[in-house]
């Protein structure tokens, strides 16, 4: 397999290499690679991801966003530019890309499932409850309310199961254009700081 892809400046080189964060925040303008870097986060993870016993690294996915309309044009767009030509959709509820390949090139296999769930009200989130994630990717995340985070932190680090050895990375991903300075991003990366969050600022394009 082979995907091609150079993280488009320091900001997403070191929100990459940060093995430690649960959460990481990326945070920059329209244009600025945002959106594609956490796609590819999401393969290199799952490539990270320890085989089981049957030589497969299996990997489970959510990708949250605000609305549908833009979960489909946006969201799903991104994934399919960079994943399309390894990647299978299923259109059924929920919206589903799997990523089955059989050697990676080091004799073990990938199973990658991506879950795209749109987060139109705040009921939705229980959407999220039944869930048993790898990992989690919010996409434009200040435009969601903090409960998708705080629900996502909760469904993560449970696939793969224990009893196959558990997953070797868990955590959540998020990236937002800029927020006002009233908005739950601003107050947890500029005033909180929670420990095990970590926040990323991504220049605009020109300025890589």
């Amino acid at each position: 397999m082979e995907v091609s892809y150079n993280p488009p400046g320091s900001a997403c080189e070191a929100f990459h290499s940060d093995h430690d964060s649960f959460v990481r925040g990326l945070m920059g303008p329209v244009g600025s690679g945002k959106s594609t870097a956490c796609c590819y986060e999401i393969l290199w993870r799952a490539l990270q991801q320890q085989p089981g016993p049957d030589g497969i690294r299996r990997s489970r996915w959510a990708a949250l966003r605000n609305t549908y309309p833009e979960l489909k044009s946006t969201t799903i767009k991104t994934w399919m530019d960079w994943m399309g030509e390894i990647a299978v959709m299923k259109w059924d509820t929920p919206i589903t890309s799997f990523i089955n390949i059989s050697d990676i090139g080091d004799g073990t296999g990938l199973e990658l499932e991506v879950m795209f769930i749109a987060i139109d009200r705040p009921e939705d989130v229980n959407k999220l409850r039944s869930l048993e994630l790898t990992g989690a990717w919010i996409n434009e995340a200040s435009e969601m309310d903090k409960a998708v985070l705080d629900m996502a932190t909760q469904r993560v680090g449970r696939f793969p199961s224990k009893r196959v050895g558990g997953p070797t990375w868990t955590g959540v991903i998020m990236d937002t254009n800029p927020p006002d300075d009233d908005s739950w991003w601003y107050k947890l990366a500029e005033e909180e700081r929670p420990q095990s969050y970590r926040f990323y600022r991504q220049p605009g394009g020109l300025r890589q």
